[in-house]
């Protein structure tokens, strides 16, 4: 396994439809490096099953699932209400 550091990186599920296709679903995983303006494509996954996606938030002590995608970490929880509700 290798670790890629990228500009940009874009995970496609494309549902294939076409009678002859290898598998009901294709994965493709891509980026876009930080030093040139290019696609690179990292790898292609075919499968008859419906793909999972998981999103998940590393804590620094733990990982959590976030069931969206963030793009900061989440203000700690410092109250009762913050954890549950007002």
């Amino acid at each position: 396994m290798s670790i890629i550091k990228a500009k940009y990186c874009e995970v496609e599920v494309q549902e294939q439809t076409a009678e002859d296709a290898g598998a009901k679903y294709m994965v493709v995983l891509s980026y876009e490096p930080e030093d040139s303006f290019s696609k690179e494509i990292v790898s292609i996954v075919m499968t008859n099953n419906k793909p999972n996606i998981k999103t998940t938030i590393d804590l620094g002590d733990k990982i959590v699932n976030s069931g969206v995608p963030l793009t900061e970490k989440p203000k700690p929880i410092t109250t009762p209400e913050g954890l549950f509700g007002e």
